[in-house]
């Protein structure tokens, strides 16, 4: 359980900065992690590679140097050859600057002769109308995301918070399979007391594709459903060539209020 707990760390974590927290394993062989983005907000886009450690081993996770990474926008023919930053194991875009919605999008890092490759195709946009708040309960407020589902296909949904800017842990996972084409009043979980009076909550409306669902909704299963038997040791990635990660091309859409009481 503690293994999986520290997975789910890093999912909500790349999404917002470029720092990747990555997954210590107790006794277990250090393992590739490789997360990445490209999304319909203004690039640069980051490709992180690191290298888990064990559970009780020192809270530093070396970047992995060296790799050659390319993300490519196979619908537009464009290859981005990424370099690395001042940090460590951090790789970044140049030609592509903005995601496509529709486009399909392809990672390639090709690493001390090993290759990993993954494919996402970004949705279609949903935007969120507004962000409102459950106040039947002071103690324990609740956002509510509010938008309008289009019915023409499945959609796939994250959701983040940012509370007066810091970056909320706990992430939702949604799909529309028993309410396409509605009007979704969503309850965004938070902790007891973690929402007060006055606070600036920024909504994060994150769509995504089936395979990158996939991989965030077991992660949210493992990390907050109390680690069922049913639940996998760890997410389901959707990069081929034995690493642990994701690779995702979303939609992002944000809405921003304060609370008030």
């Amino acid at each position: 359980m503690k293994r999986n707990l520290i997975i789910i760390a890093l999912i909500s974590a790349f999404l917002s900065c470029t720092k990747t927290i990555t997954p210590k394993l107790n006794n277990a062989q250090a393992q590739i992690n490789i997360q990445g983005a490209v999304s319909d907000t203004a690039g640069p886009y980051f490709v992180s590679i690191v290298k888990t450690v064990g559970f009780y081993e020192n809270n530093t996770f070396p970047g992995v140097s060296g790799a050659t990474v390319t993300i490519t926008d196979s619908t537009a023919g464009v290859t981005d050859e990424l370099t690395e930053t001042a940090d460590a194991g951090l790789y970044r875009t140049w030609k592509i600057m903005q995601g496509i919605p529709g486009h399909t999008y392809l990672l390639n890092v090709s690493l001390n002769g090993a290759r990993f490759t993954a494919s996402s195709t970004m949705p279609q946009p949903v935007q969120l109308d507004s962000v409102t708040f459950d106040l039947r309960d002071t103690s324990k407020i609740n956002s509510i995301a509010n938008y309008q589902d289009p019915g023409n296909t499945v959609n796939y949904y994250k959701y983040n918070l940012l509370l007066n800017g810091v970056k909320d842990d706990r992430f939702l996972t949604f799909d529309d399979r028993l309410s396409n084409g509605r009007y979704i009043r969503d309850k965004v979980d938070a902790d007891t007391g973690e929402i007060k009076n006055n606070y600036v909550v920024q909504l994060s409306l994150v769509g995504v594709d089936a395979g990158v669902y996939t991989y965030l909704h077991e992660a949210e299963a493992v990390a907050y459903d109390n680690g069922s038997l049913s639940s996998p040791a760890t997410p389901t990635t959707n990069i081929h060539g034995g690493c642990l990660g994701y690779f995702s091309a979303q939609t992002v859409s944000n809405k921003t209020a304060v609370v008030k009481y």
